[in-house]
């Protein structure tokens, strides 16, 4: 008699490669090896024991589920980005064909324990949108070596919230379709934040000019200066008073002070 399968919820992990099985069986035996060492490179760097983790190894990529003590906010803030430091390095001097690229998703799902493994809604959300067209074509659009997609309950739970230093302007909202799943993911390309070289500077502020050529942000031409700390620090400045004298008559000025009190 079998035995109830243990329920639980689990963050999980899964990476593809781009281009497995287009490869050479050259090609496809250094990625195999490759992929296992430069996540295990990342995680060392970032504090995280892989021992750790249920690992489902495959040959272009590896589906983890993660024990319950790892959060989100460790694997979105210091995992990726040591990830992409462990690729940009693995791949210096290489030509594009021998150029290792990887899709990698971050969900929070269900995830049933067996002796066989882990199954589960969790498993397959994340294998799916892993294999997604629109993640292929995110990585493929970003010209990077890495790109990031998490799952709404990461998404809502963990960057929405502030959990983690990454903003959710750092994300753009897309679909994924794959079978019969369909369901709204964030896809974050390291090290790139959304809309710059869109007009729109990395703090959020628009920097398109307007029909003039100047930007909305500088003032118009003999505009008064900003009030005190108005743009952030620096010595405070006051505009110089206009002042009119009139006088009527001589006057002897000998020896006299004039002032001017603000």
């Amino acid at each position: 008699m079998s035995q109830t399968p243990e329920f639980g919820r689990r963050v999980i992990v899964t990476c593809d490669a781009k281009g497995y099985g287009s490869s050479d069986e050259l090609t496809q035996h250094q990625i195999q090896e490759a992929i296992p060492a430069i996540l295990h490179i990342a995680a060392e760097h970032s504090g995280l024991d892989r021992g750790e983790w249920h690992i489902a190894p495959g040959g272009d990529g590896e589906m983890a589920v993660l024990p319950v003590t790892v959060r989100e906010p460790r694997l979105l803030d210091r995992y990726v980005p040591e990830i992409e430091y462990a690729l940009r390095r693995h791949n210096h001097n290489r030509t594009e064909a021998g150029r290792l690229r990887l899709r990698l998703v971050v969900h929070h799902g269900s995830a049933v324990s067996s002796q066989a493994g882990y199954s589960g809604n969790g498993i397959v959300t994340a294998a799916r949108v892993v294999d997604s067209d629109t993640l292929r074509e995110a990585l493929k659009d970003s010209g990077t070596d890495l790109v990031v997609a998490v799952t709404a309950p990461v998404y809502q739970d963990v960057v929405a919230q502030g959990h983690t230093r990454l903003r959710p302007e750092d994300f753009t909202l897309t679909t994924v379709r794959n079978k019969e799943y369909e369901e709204p993911v964030w896809v974050h390309v390291p090290g790139r934040r959304s809309g710059s070289g869109h007009g729109q500077s990395t703090d959020g502020t628009a920097g398109a000019p307007d029909g003039n050529g100047a930007s909305p942000a500088d003032p118009a031409p003999g505009a008064p200066s900003a009030a005190p700390g108005e743009h952030g620090s620096g010595p405070e400045r006051r505009d110089s008073p206009a002042i009119t004298n009139v006088m009527h008559g001589d006057v002897d000025a000998s020896n006299a002070v004039f002032g001017v009190r603000y």
